[in-house]
């Protein structure tokens, strides 16, 4: 226990030192920005910087990318108190009852919970990971080859089938991203994969301009496309700031902070549920263990509180997975996998042994971050909000030359262009079309590490690893639970669902 806080107050060192620092504030005040125009998000940001970020040292690249993405889902809540237009999908619980608090004058108290409960709720997150990992490194240390490929085969699964609303659609985005990473030469078969002798594909596909292309320009055009302000309401901003209030709340309601700061904590460390999902756990969580349940959806500070606690809280917690076994705990951390594996930091049980500090790091970042802009937000949220009102015209194009370059950065190859527009139409497409992106680009970063586990595991082990390791044994019958759960939920709907009326013709 002693090696980790060591290395946890290294960690806290590396994020002071002046130009992380500096690194780290940038992505805070680009973050800030994603979080308030509605229809960004941080996995947009996590794409559009991602050039960018692979070109600084780790420790300032780690930085950057997680400023940005740690304060996402606390200023996303800005434009859904303020307008009724949550800023991204996991604000969409806080709209319900802050939206009505707004309208009834007390939009400062509202936001001023929403930050702090944010600040608390990553703080319970990170209190959990520190007494959590010592179990975890134990575990970890007995993983080989076959654990990380059927840990790997285990969050492709939980990831495509919680995402979207079919599952065969999420299998099958799956398999095609896993296609893709096949692409280029393989080192152990010795031998060119579906490059069909063009040199740009030699190399396999980069993650950069599929990012871009599935997340971002979608994005953009469809601001575009709107051709009028990103928000046409109007902010009722309410007398006061109501910050001392909001601080008040969530020590009133601090069992619910720290119950849901654990829910989404969880709900980061399973690999799919994302802050969607974390935010709706704990927004469920307090209306079901309130009292008095009559003013949920009409104003109640209590469902501000919960889920903007459990939205942060499963960032620090989507980092386990990420780091300790190379699963991305959600879209946005499987674009950070790509970059971490650019830089050359690879995700597996050296983050929890020789590169403890890093991972603290990443943690202490989040933290951090959140800690800064809750107090960025309170003084100029009256300000920020007006960025709300800019007419896409303006914004999309700006985005959209950051793509371009963006994308010829990954490898200064005119063929970079090209696979950002042929992903760019495939995810216009999917957006549009009910069909999930973010399979694809997990499907992709996890296609990799699942091939070579396989090949190593194939060439150490034989068959008999299926039966015989007790933790592979284990993540198989969660794999088959998963399938199983799938297909009793199909019969389930098809038994319910109403049966055609049958006619008959003379």
């Amino acid at each position: 226990m002693l090696e980790v806080l060591n290395s946890s107050l290294d960690g806290l060192l590396i994020v002071f030192f002046w130009k992380t620092f500096i690194f780290m504030m940038l992505g805070i005040s680009l973050g800030m920005i994603f979080g308030l125009i509605p229809g960004l998000s941080g996995l947009t940001g996590m794409s559009l910087l991602l050039p960018i970020a692979i070109g600084l040292p780790p420790e300032s690249a780690i930085a950057f990318l997680l400023g940005m993405y740690s304060v996402t889902t606390q200023t996303d809540a800005i434009p859904a108190v303020l307008i009724g237009v949550p800023g991204t999908s996991a604000a969409q619980a806080t709209y319900l009852d802050g939206y009505p608090m707004a309208k009834r004058g007390e939009a400062g108290r509202a936001l001023s919970a929403s930050y702090f409960a944010s600040v608390w709720g990553t703080l319970v997150s990170t209190v959990v990971i520190v007494l959590f990992l010592p179990v975890l490194r134990s575990v970890i240390d007995n993983f080989a080859s076959p654990e990380f490929f059927m840990t790997s085969l285990f969050g492709l699964m939980l990831a495509s089938s919680l995402v979207g609303t079919s599952v065969a659609r999420g299998l099958t985005v799956a398999a095609v991203g896993l296609l893709l990473s096949t692409v280029g030469f393989a080192e152990y078969a010795r031998q060119s994969r579906f490059a069909s002798d063009i040199p740009y594909l030699e190399a396999g596909i980069p993650i950069v301009p599929i990012a871009l292309g599935l997340f971002a320009l979608p994005e953009a055009m469809d601001m575009l496309l709107k051709r009028s302000s990103i928000s046409g309401r109007s902010a009722n901003i309410g007398k006061g700031s109501g910050a001392m209030a909001g601080f008040r709340d969530t020590l009133i309601y601090r069992w619910l902070v720290i119950r849901a700061g654990v829910i989404g904590c969880v709900a980061g460390m399973i690999p799919g549920l994302g802050g969607t999902v974390a935010e709706w756990l704990s927004y469920g969580h307090a209306v079901q263990s309130a009292k008095d349940k009559s003013m949920f959806g009409r104003g109640d500070v209590r469902g501000v509180i919960a889920p903007e606690s459990g939205t942060a809280a499963q960032k620090p917690g989507a980092l386990v997975p990420t780091l300790a076994l190379g699963i991305p705990g959600n879209a946005a951390m499987a674009v950070m996998m790509g970059a971490l594996l650019i830089i050359g930091i690879r995700p597996g049980p050296d983050m929890l042994f020789e590169n403890l500090h890093t991972t603290f790091q990443m943690t202490w970042t989040v933290v951090v971050s959140n800690l800064i802009v809750a107090f960025l937000c309170l003084w100029l949220g009256r300000h920020l909000v007006k960025i709300c009102f800019v007419r896409a015209e303006i914004i999309a194009p700006t985005i959209f030359c950051f793509m371009i370059v963006g994308a010829m950065l990954a490898t200064n190859s005119f063929g970079d262009i090209v696979l950002f527009g042929i992903f760019g139409v495939v995810g216009y497409t999917f957006k549009h079309s009910d069909w999930p992106r973010v399979p694809l680009i997990i499907g992709f970063v996890l296609g990799g590490l699942l091939e070579n586990n396989l090949w190593i595991t194939t060439r150490r082990y034989d068959a008999g690893f299926l039966i015989e390791r007790p933790i592979v044994v284990v993540l198989e019958i969660m794999i088959v639970a998963i399938i199983a759960s799938i297909v009793l939920s199909r019969i389930r709907k098809h038994r319910t669902a109403p049966q055609p009326v049958e006619s008959f013709e003379d």
